[in-house]
């Protein structure tokens, strides 16, 4: 099972470095529900003592878990999905060989953020592969002009309004009744400063009388990272461009959502069926990719999704916007999502 797998695989880091991490942190990493946690970690007792208790930073009971003798030795304990993250860019690292991607010549990219950084898919001529880089602004410098960038990242954000972008509200009305939970409110600019989900969902509240999502918390540094880019650089402005994976597989399966869920096997098949209908070629390229990356680095569905979003950057002649006619943001930027009519 994959979620077995990512679970081996983040318990395996953690013995290497003697590193504790709680279940909180480990759930939120991977998107799943503690007693769904506790279920996967129960397949691998005695083996689990790394994973502890939030408050006493020791293993449950529950998991019947044998402490390591090395248990505490580290101090340190990873409290949050983004510490987890950052020890697991640590352990794996940047794989060794990246695949060799032209920047001289225009090209189209899709860009979609991963647990290393950022993924990006790039099509030039036809032909498809992947790179990784640590900042978007990297990804900005090297392309040529001319060249297209869609990124799955709010850009243009509303200020002290309590309305949600229109490009999500209508985003969630097409991809219904499916795939809506994969739409969820871009924050508000001005919590762009705030340092922790406790003071941004504070500051939500006193500003709009409503708190922030997780989900939207969770994606902040990268939300603003991309917009102090956006803010600096006219070439960025120039070739960077919003899309959301979902809206962009509900354009090429012409008008219709997935109906798979993106991290389950069949919702992976169903989303490179359609892809090869593009791409005829990709399969083998999204393979080695697969191959290539540790899932502690990228997981498959940041694969799918740069590549959807690098087919709709691909086609510009088919361009179109939810909404049809963005507003723009107190900076500038559109309030839009690109797809293929």
């Amino acid at each position: 099972m994959p979620l077995q797998d990512d679970v081996n695989a983040i318990l395996v880091a953690l013995e290497a470095k003697h590193q504790r991490c709680t279940y909180n942190a480990m759930a939120t990493f991977l998107g799943i529900s503690l007693p769904s946690l506790f279920s996967a970690l129960g397949q691998r007792r005695p083996h689990a003592s790394w994973i502890v208790n939030q408050k006493t930073l020791k293993p449950t009971k529950y998991t019947k878990a044998q402490e390591h003798p090395y248990l505490y030795d580290n101090p340190e304990v990873i409290s949050s999905d983004q510490e987890l993250a950052t020890f697991l860019g640590q352990v794996a690292g940047t794989p060794e060989a990246e695949p060799v991607v032209t920047y001289t010549e225009t090209a189209c990219y899709g860009v979609d953020g991963c647990k290393g950084g950022w993924l990006f898919a790039n099509i030039l001529g036809g032909e498809l592969s992947f790179g990784t880089v640590p900042n978007v602004g990297d990804l900005v410098e090297k392309v040529a002009d001319g060249s297209h960038i869609f990124i799955d990242i709010p850009i243009g954000l509303r200020s002290k309004s309590a309305d949600a972008r229109l490009c999500d509200q209508e985003a969630r009305q097409i991809l219904k009744p499916r795939r809506t939970s994969s739409v969820f409110n871009a924050p508000i600019r001005e919590l762009l400063s705030a340092e922790d989900y406790a003071s941004a969902n504070a500051l939500s509240k006193r500003l709009i009388n409503k708190g922030i999502s997780k989900q939207s918390f969770n994606i902040m540094d990268k939300i603003r990272e991309v917009d102090g880019l956006l803010q600096g650089s006219s070439k960025a402005r120039a070739l960077v461009r919003e899309v959301h994976p979902e809206v962009c597989f509900w354009a090429i399966a012409e008008g219709n959502a997935m109906k798979y869920g993106k991290k389950t096997e069949e919702g992976f098949k169903e989303r490179l069926e359609y892809i090869q209908r593009y791409l005829p070629n990709a399969g083998q390229t999204i393979l080695a990719a697969l191959d290539h990356y540790p899932r502690s680095y990228v997981a498959k569905d940041d694969i799918l999704d740069a590549v959807v979003a690098a087919i709709t950057a691909a086609h510009p002649e088919r361009w179109a916007t939810l909404p049809a006619a963005p507003d723009l943001d107190a900076t500038g930027l559109p309030m839009e999502m690109v797809y293929l009519k």
